[in-house]
Order: structure tokens, then sequence, then C-alpha cells
């Protein structure tokens, strides 16, 4: 899903937010409780809210983990879309924001360390990093990150799991 303000200004160029959901949620869910609208409104920019691929009947994002048995390439499908974007719209490619509730906070991470060619800056809602992103993570430039997550979040918890997730600390402390 896009939302493109209705008052868009196209003769500028314009900022995008990549707006990605958590796993087993949808797009759409995640476009009815972000509120990210009025904001874009205000503030001349388009919001993107792709839709994740089924693993094992959920929607997901693969950023290693839990998602191990995904053979999907996310990375290589939010380039794409980054890319079909631009040809729809005057985008502003060093304004290119992502954000991310819980596996899509994950994925924004797997963004800033594939994609840093292109995301100006990451914010994660209660996701982390995987081992695996963590330990192939080669940004060709520092990436600003925005990181909320409650200290006692039992869903990814703060203090990480070895088998498939960072600590807060430890993910804070690489950016």
């Amino acid at each position: 899903y896009i939302y493109d303000p209705s008052n868009l200004n196209s003769n500028s160029s314009i900022p995008v937010l990549l707006a990605l959901h958590g796993y087993g949620s949808t797009a759409i869910t995640h476009y009815n409780y972000t509120n990210n609208e009025p904001i874009a409104y205000a503030n001349n920019f388009i919001v993107v809210y792709p839709q994740g691929t089924l693993l094992k009947r959920k929607s997901h994002w693969n950023v290693g983990g839990w998602t191990l048995d995904s053979n999907i390439d996310d990375v290589g499908f939010i380039s794409s879309l980054l890319d079909s974007l631009s040809e729809r719209y005057n985008i502003n490619q060093s304004r290119i924001y992502s954000t991310g509730m819980s596996n899509g906070g994950y994925m924004s991470f797997l963004l800033a360390c594939q994609l840093s060619d292109r995301i100006a800056a990451i914010a994660s809602v209660t996701g982390s990093m995987t081992p695996q992103t963590y330990n192939l993570c080669n940004p060709q430039r520092p990436i600003p990150v925005l990181q909320i997550h409650g200290t006692n979040d039992q869903k990814v918890p703060y203090k990480g799991n070895r088998k498939w997730s960072l600590s807060i600390n430890k993910v804070l402390e690489y950016w």
C-alpha cells in the first residue's frame, strides 16, 4: 500500500518512509495502526506499506534468526520496490527511511546493513538484529538509528536471546 498525500508537491523531490509490519501481521494492519498519514500530509512525503511473504503460514521479513527457513530475498524486494517508486515519483534518494514493528524493525536493521547506500535512517519499534544480520552487517556509512523498546518485552527480549536476537544494548553499541 502506498499513501501519497492528496497535497503532495511533486515539483520538489519527495522523501519516502517504508513502514514494515511485524511477524504474522499485514501491511494493511500496519497501515491502520501507525497513523503516519497526518504526518506525511503535513510534511510532503510518501509512506509505503510493503507486504511480507508467508513462512509457515505467517507473514514475515527474512532476517535470519527464527526466519532461517525462508528463502525470500526481502532486501532485493525492497530495493526493487524503491526502484519502482523512483519511476513513478520524484523520490529524494537521500531521504529514504525505514521503520518497522518487531520483525519489521529487524528488517529495518537489515536494510541499514545491506542498503546503506539508499537508506538514510531507521526507526525500530520492539525490533532488534538477528545474529545473522549482525555478523554480515557491513554498512557503507554510519546510519542514524532510533530504537524504541521496553525492558519487559516478552516477545523480543531486551536482553536478547542467544539463538535468534541480540540484546538491545549490543545493537545500539554497534550503531
